[in-house]
């Protein structure tokens, strides 16, 4: 009788203390405020070119309900590369545009559908709007200048609103939480560095600030 007034006891504990935990992790993040920072890595894909990669950094806002949240974010990715668009008076009918820094706001709606311990898998739906840094058209020694059409071509294919994909993983201590995510936008032909869907993977931390709701 003993031994099992121990067991129950022990079960009873253990029980207690995993509750205990559950609700302390729940209470860092239900209904929070997170502010965060990240780096990693963009890939994309620039007019008649082939896929490649640039650094990225930048800061992010998360404001979480218990399974679900908003998501705001600003970054640049470190873009150095040759793009191009249509232009008649050139002998192949392009020309060669320079394209330097990639800046990006996003915006989208997370699920957080579960939590395994300290994990919370979270994917969402929203808006990426990416706008090239500089863009300059390349011209040869007995060029001045491109015409107005071409120049209007160029600043219009320098922004694209396009819609954003996300899918990431967040683990967290008590206020601080780790993450890792990756977020796709998709291509489109009338934007300097669309010439195939951009993908990013970024890694970082965010820290609770506080309470979403007034009390």
């Amino acid at each position: 009788m003993r031994t099992t007034r121990w067991f129950i006891a022990g079960l009873f504990c253990s029980a207690s203390l995993s509750a205990a935990a559950s609700a302390q992790q729940s209470r860092y993040f239900d209904d929070a405020w997170f502010w965060g920072v990240k780096s990693g890595v963009a890939t994309f894909s620039p007019t008649l070119g082939g896929n490649e990669t640039a650094a990225t950094f930048g800061g992010e806002w998360l404001i979480t309900r218990t399974k679900g949240g908003l998501y705001i974010s600003a970054d640049q990715a470190n873009v150095s590369t040759v793009s191009a668009v249509l232009d008649a008076n050139t002998s192949d009918g392009v020309r060669p545009v320079t394209v330097n820094k990639l800046r990006r706001i996003g915006f989208a709606a997370l699920a957080f559908p579960v939590r395994i311990g300290r994990l919370r898998p979270y994917a969402g739906l929203g808006l990426s709007v990416d706008i090239v840094g500089s863009a300059t058209p390349q011209l040869t020694s007995k060029e001045t200048g491109v015409d107005d059409a071409v120049s209007q071509r160029i600043e219009d294919y320098k922004s694209q609103a396009g819609v954003l994909g996300m899918a990431g993983l967040q683990m967290q201590f008590e206020r601080l939480a780790i993450f890792g995510q990756a977020s796709v936008v998709g291509a489109t032909s009338r934007f300097l560095l669309g010439n195939s869907a951009m993908g990013f993977f970024e890694g970082g931390v965010r820290y609770n600030i506080g309470s979403s709701r007034s009390q």
